[in-house]
């Protein structure tokens, strides 16, 4: 803890004091919002008011809390009131880490913290946290302005950079997100990347960066995103150690994020470069130790053939798509070891011998050498691989064009991050729209978490009430089903042929403005190749054609368009109002069978592998997806799943997600659409009145 809640009886007595007073503001405040007493334009929340509740209980008693609120309660609003009372009122409580999902959350965020702080009248200082390459590094500009210009050169680029740098003394930032846009190629070549080098940079004294790093220290909210955090953590700066409580929203994606920060690859190309380099210029005259490096090259060879040879049968038992998906578009083969320890072992040996011959040749001469580190990262990776698993990382094939592959690996578990946070005496807040399962429990997110395997006894991790939606889903949305598709695991192909048709006609009911949700590119280039050869009044558009940014504004701005998607666009995007009246799952998102999903079902038995991994994640993804389309009270519209498979998994999807009416009827459909959606003509309906109140922020 930063400052320490602990101490005399009588300063114990005192906190105590102060944090009843802070529980009595928040109090205050939703009463009178409720009694319509505030100058707060905001409609009250019931549920919103007990959530805050909650992380008012959470802060007083250092609680690891897990609590989901639906959309519409005002996620934001309902642990910002608590926080910034308990500032206010509590000394001691002096930062805050709040955690997103997204750099793009993290920026909506500020606004809120800004907005709410002026509510409640109180002083707030907060600062948004990113990884170091969002950043630019002033050297590198100058070095690179400076560069083009003496080569006589008239690139365009050489004024890109002028006006950067001009603009970065205005608004005194190096925040890429409120800078001028210079494109990914120019970009990569100014970006902060290490910041090891930053104290011999000979213009640190003018980094924009630096100030910002101690801004950071100064300010008592910091808004950062999962990846972030977890790499703050791993990378020991861990963000948190300094912080009086720390809130994971959006706190679903914290596991991928997790994952994602420790991702990295073997590659067996630069292996032998590195050993090709020590038998040509150093070695060269000893053929004894030539022999070994042969070998040591031999011998990986050996392993990358053998997990291509492997890689290469594991797609073909489980790719569904069959020949419309190519090897080299299948993430994340798993690597089955169980037949390698031999291969393993060897190689690992012959890593070793060479590891301490060069060494050894190192000392000797006093030559630094970044090359024998690589080898010896590399042999620890091997080393890691022969324990199957209960290795510490996750491996995987990644297959690329002329049959390549490359190794790709992930920290296993979580619990080094989660356990870390867990560790500091101070609360913990978890929530998201989409945090129970497919039972409607905490099981699957605790799971992912390694919050069961963690010694809490400390630390009791407290599950929070599930705050459902405000909204009537009963009233304004339904949920349509096809069960005459054919099944898309068992007959792909047959699937594949009748899906566009499918869709053409759930957009001509609602007359255009559909979300097309698939959990495959492939399925979704070839439904939009389908598509478009028909003869439609409304314009569809594709993820994948401009930037997500765009495709996303192009969609809101047309009141009519479609939108065919995947990826990203199954959660996080918000269109309210008639844009968005019809979202279109092509099937049940069930992950692939991959390296990730493959560990996880190590952790259940045979029997309860497919429902805690499979199913649940599947469930998960759909309360997603069905959550992009009532975004506010005035909302209407359909769901629809060209998946045959629903019916079996309904009360799966009941238990994730608020809708309610279920039918496999299209005339009901079409006659819903029509009342609710579409006028006769299909004119969409007018605009709303503007409500004397706004809604709180999601």
């Amino acid at each position: 803890m930063s400052n320490g809640w602990s101490g005399s009886l009588w300063r114990v007595d005192k906190l105590k004091q102060q944090f009843e007073k802070a529980d009595v503001k928040v109090n205050e405040f939703f009463d009178d919002l409720k009694k319509e007493k505030s100058d707060v334009k905001l409609v009250y929340r019931e549920n919103q008011y007990r959530f805050a509740k909650d992380v008012m209980q959470a802060i007083k008693e250092k609680q690891v809390l897990l609590v989901q609120a639906g959309v519409g309660i005002g996620k934001s609003m309902g642990y910002l009131v608590p926080i910034f009372s308990t500032i206010k009122n509590v000394p001691v409580f002096k930062k805050v880490i709040i955690s997103t999902s997204t750099i793009g959350l993290q920026q909506q965020l500020l606004a809120d913290i800004n907005n709410i702080s002026k509510m409640l009248n109180v002083e707030i200082n907060a600062v948004v946290a990113k990884g170091i390459n969002n950043y630019v590094c002033l050297s590198k500009l100058q070095d690179l302005k400076y560069s083009l210009a003496v080569s006589d050169s008239n690139d365009k680029n050489i004024e890109l950079l002028k006006s950067l740098e001009t603009q970065m003394r205005e608004q005194a930032t190096a925040d890429k997100d409120q800078l001028i846009d210079v494109g990914n190629e120019l970009w990569e070549k100014i970006q902060l990347s290490y910041r090891g080098a930053c104290s011999k940079c000979p213009v640190a004294k003018h980094c924009f960066y630096r100030d910002f790093s101690k801004d950071i220290d100064k300010a008592n909210v910091i808004i950062t995103n999962h990846n972030y955090l977890a790499k703050s953590i791993i990378d020991e700066r861990d963000l948190s150690s300094e912080a009086d409580m720390v809130v994971v929203d959006e706190s679903h994606n914290l596991e991928s994020a997790i994952k994602n920060v420790t991702c990295n690859s073997i590659n067996f190309g630069k292996i032998i470069l590195t050993i090709n380099y020590y038998i040509n210029n150093v070695f060269s005259g000893n053929k004894a130790f030539c022999l070994e490096l042969e070998k040591l090259r031999w011998n990986v060879g050996k392993i990358f053939s053998m997990i291509r040879s492997k890689g290469s049968n594991f797609y073909n038992q489980n790719s569904d798509e069959g020949k419309n998906l190519k090897i080299t578009d299948y993430e994340m083969i798993p690597i089955d070891f169980n037949d390698m320890e031999d291969e393993l072992n060897e190689v690992v040996y012959l890593f070793n011998k060479v590891i301490h011959n060069i060494r050894k040749f190192n000392i000797l001469n006093n030559i630094r050498d970044n090359r024998l580190k690589f080898l010896e990262d590399m042999c620890a990776l091997f080393d890691d691989m022969s324990f199957k698993d209960v290795s510490e990382n996750i491996y995987w094939a990644e297959f690329f064009k002329r049959d390549k592959i490359s190794i790709g690996y992930c920290m296993r578990d979580t619990k080094r991050v989660t356990s870390t946070l867990l560790r500091h005496d101070i609360p913990i807040v978890f929530t998201s729209a989409t945090m129970v399962d497919a039972d409607g429990s905490y099981n699957f997110f605790r799971s992912g978490l390694s919050l069961n395997e963690i010694n809490s006894k400390k630390r009791s991790v407290v599950e929070g009430k599930t705050y459902p939606s405000p909204y009537d889903y009963e009233k304004n949305a339904l949920v349509y089903y096809d069960d005459s598709m054919p099944n898309p695991k068992n007959n792909y192909s047959e699937y594949l042929k009748k899906l566009p048709s499918k869709i053409s006609q759930l957009m001509r009911i609602t007359n255009g403005r559909a979300l097309v949700l698939f959990t495959s590119k492939v399925d979704m280039d070839y439904a939009y190749k389908e598509v478009m050869k028909e003869n439609f009044d409304f314009k569809i558009f594709k993820q994948g054609n401009v930037d997500n940014y765009h495709t996303l504004m192009n969609f809101k701005d047309d009141t009519n368009a479609c939108l065919f998607a995947t990826g990203a666009f199954w959660e996080g995007i918000d269109v309210k109002g008639g844009s968005l009246s019809n979202v279109i799952i092509a099937r049940l998102p069930f992950p692939n069978v991959n390296a990730i999903t493959k560990a996880k079902e190590k952790n259940y038995s045979k029997d309860m592998a497919n429902r805690m991994v499979y199913v649940n994640e599947m469930a998960v993804k759909m309360s997603q997806g069905t959550g992009r389309l009532i975004r506010g009270n005035r909302d209407k519209g359909i769901i629809c799943c060209l998946d045959s498979r629903f019916p079996q998994y309904i009360e799966c999807i009941e238990n994730t997600t608020p809708f309610i009416g279920w039918t496999n009827d299209i005339n009901k459909v079409s006659a819903i659409a029509m009342k609710k959606i579409t006028n006769r003509d299909g004119v969409v309906r007018g605009p709303y009145k503007r409500r004397k109140k706004e809604e709180p922020s999601e």
